[in-house]
């Protein structure tokens, strides 16, 4: 009976979790960037249970039997399947049509990597990401310079003094051989795990990498009608083992009034 209790509540918080993650996609639908996120709920290892067995003399004898454990919650999947591309006419903003991620620096010194290409200029002249991350290759850009653009092939330019446009710096990529390997840590950013895989760098459009579509922005790619099909699985697999856990106290307040008579 126990171990039909702790079944039932497994399942319960591995949906409660589940349900976590899907309500965060759908609050994220307007966020540029954003890479919707699945949980996968996997079955927990059966341990080894003793068991009291009616033996053939009328007398009872102890045997051991596997017994499930219930659910847990194995990860979150990011799909990193890209977004539809929506043109903004800012030179900064910067889509990725095709295989790539954007590098940029954390300030606890980690690499971390977005499709998220809204980038702006901070008080120090550095191009960073809309939250503040500093794009890896340290573009500066001078003071005075005016018409910011990124082109196709990564390449920033500006006009400075009246001058000719000049070339500031190129925007790399990264993609790496195994991408679900990648953990989202917020803010659009994904860190690279030992699951991820060999890294390549290189220009935007050479070696299989995306070109850049200058002047957009890669829209979410959280499909609505997937999410809310995903709610209602968890909240019907979030009953049933609700009404399991009922069923387990009613069992146990029917032995305890037996006891009692």
């Amino acid at each position: 009976m126990w171990s039909t209790f702790r079944v039932a509540a497994s399942g319960l918080q591995a949906q409660e979790r589940a349900l976590d993650v899907t309500s965060n996609n759908l609050a994220n639908l307007q966020t540029v960037g954003y890479k919707s996120r699945r949980a996968a709920v996997v079955d927990t290892p059966p341990g080894t249970t003793t068991f009291a067995l009616p033996g053939q003399d009328g007398g009872l004898s102890m045997g051991r039997r596997d017994l499930g454990q219930g659910v847990t919650l194995g990860g979150v999947v990011t799909n990193l399947a890209p977004g539809a591309v929506q043109a903004t006419g800012r030179g900064l903003d910067v889509a990725i049509a095709g295989d790539g991620l954007l590098a940029v620096s954390l300030p606890d010194g980690r690499t971390a990597y977005t499709r998220a290409g809204a980038l702006t200029v901070d008080g120090a002249g550095r191009l960073v990401t809309g939250s503040g991350a500093l794009v890896a290759g340290g573009i500066t850009v001078p003071a005075g310079a005016t018409d910011l653009q990124i082109e196709a092939d990564g390449r920033v330019t500006a006009a400075i003094g009246g001058a000719s446009r000049q070339e500031l710096g190129q925007l790399q990529l990264v993609r790496f051989t195994n991408p679900d390997g990648l953990q989202a840590v917020g803010s659009n950013l994904l860190v690279a795990t030992d699951a991820a895989g060999a890294m390549q760098t290189g220009a935007p459009g050479s070696d299989g990498l995306g070109a850049l579509v200058p002047g957009s922005l890669e829209a979410s790619n959280v499909d609505p009608g997937r999410e809310i099909v995903r709610v209602l699985q968890a909240q019907r697999a979030y009953a049933v083992n609700l009404r399991a856990l009922k069923t387990v106290d009613e069992m146990l307040q029917d032995a305890n009034n037996m006891q009692h008579q």
